[in-house]
């Protein structure tokens, strides 16, 4: 029992915080669902501040760890980008034209139905500034200067700064971010639930997240599908081969937590340990398509129930960027959404009321898109194993 309450921790966190939201929200007096609105509003401000911090230091350790390691490392990146933009694409086109049909049953502007905290200490509490140290894109503009800038220079004093920064970064993540998280999600529902239209948004948003996991699953079909061809091996049981390595990933929410348990499975599939142990953690940074399908479809699903326009124009710069953000997307659960909410922000015009419900929204399915994540990881070691074998004759560097 205590291995699985230990496996399954994040996930039995974030279930029992929607279930106390909902109870406080429908049967507590609601100084009590305000003082959960006001928490609520410092961690966002926490997260506004984390944001930059964390781009800075994941993309440049991301880019700057990318060395010249011959044509694997291209061929690797370019594989895992081009999954990333079809997965992306794939859930827009879908989301854009199902999500409709649906949603038009969930209240607009749902946050609206609760003013802010007026009480004296709970207005206090709200108005406390964090200001972040800069915004997203000068963060993302300074951390890929770095990054490219200490991947050129050799034996840099720099990089094992910008490592220790990283680690630090990394560590205020894991012990800070990650375990307040049920705390935001329960003061979301709380909000909600106080509103009186929790039931019905819940009704309607599982809808989406069926919708995102069937996109996960053809996803992975259709990434099998061309390794399969390219090795000219039996997709379905490559597919087989790597379910182990997509049940762990579901319960732990961490690309880098299962990287020796996707090694193990790509052996399965015939991937040799030099590309396994390259490709692999390689791939557990820059390709998270599981995770571009559900951002891109729940930030639809949000704009949608907002009233705010969905335009291609703006939806085609915000995925081309969103691939590039995932680079600094923490291998810790829900790092992807966190990397992502600056562009949220910055790119579509987020306010803070629809990044906290796709931040909600985000965390209820985090495992599944995780678990899509490595999967696909998998099957790029499969194809970047026949390139190596048959096109390349062995000659790509690693």
């Amino acid at each position: 029992m205590k291995a699985f309450f230990y496996k399954y921790n994040l996930l039995i966190k974030i279930i029992i915080a929607i279930s106390l939201g909902v109870l406080i929200g429908l049967f507590l007096p609601y100084e009590i669902t305000e003082l959960f609105i006001a928490i609520n509003i410092i961690i966002s401000k926490l997260l506004n501040f984390a944001v930059p911090l964390i781009i800075i230091a994941f993309v440049t350790n991301g880019i700057s760890s990318l060395e010249a390691s011959g044509k694997m490392l291209g061929i690797t990146t370019g594989i895992s980008y081009i999954f990333m933009i079809c997965a992306a694409f794939l859930s827009y086109f879908i989301s854009i034209n199902l999500f409709p049909k649906f949603l038009y049953d969930v209240p607009h502007n749902i946050f609206d139905t609760i003013s802010s905290p007026n009480g004296t200490v709970f207005s206090q509490l709200s108005q406390i500034n964090i200001t972040p140290i800069m915004d997203v894109v000068p963060a993302l503009i300074l951390a890929f200067i770095i990054g490219i800038g200490v991947s050129t220079i050799k034996e840099s004093y720099i990089k094992k700064c910008l490592n220790e920064f990283h680690n630090i970064i990394n560590l205020m993540v894991q012990k800070l971010i990650i375990p307040i998280l049920p705390l935001y999600v329960l003061g979301i529902f709380a909000k909600m639930s106080a509103s009186g239209q929790v039931f019905k948004i819940l009704s309607v948003f599982s809808k989406v997240f069926i919708v995102i996991i069937t996109l996960h699953i053809f996803t992975l079909f259709a990434q099998y599908f061309i390794a399969g061809v390219i090795a000219k091996r039996n997709p379905f049981k490559l597919l087989k081969n790597i379910i182990p390595a997509y049940l762990s990933a579901i319960a732990t929410q961490s690309s880098v937590a299962v990287i020796p348990i996707t090694i193990d499975c790509s052996k399965k599939n015939g991937v040799s340990s030099n590309i396994a142990d390259f490709v692999l953690p390689l791939c557990s940074t820059i390709h998270l398509s599981g995770s571009v399908i559900s951002i891109t479809a729940c930030s639809i699903a949000v704009m949608l129930v907002s009233e705010k326009p969905i335009e291609f124009a703006a939806m085609l710069p915000f995925i081309m960027v969103l691939g590039v953000m995932m680079v600094a997307a923490p291998g810790v659960p829900c790092g992807a959404i966190l990397a992502a909410s600056g562009i949220l922000q910055s790119m579509l015009g987020f306010d803070g009321s629809m990044l906290s419900l796709i931040i909600a929204l985000h965390v209820a399915q985090d495992g599944f898109g995780t678990a899509c994540n490595v999967s696909g990881d998998g099957a790029i070691a499969v194809i970047l194993e026949a390139l190596n074998q048959r096109i390349f004759n062995k000659e790509l560097s690693i």
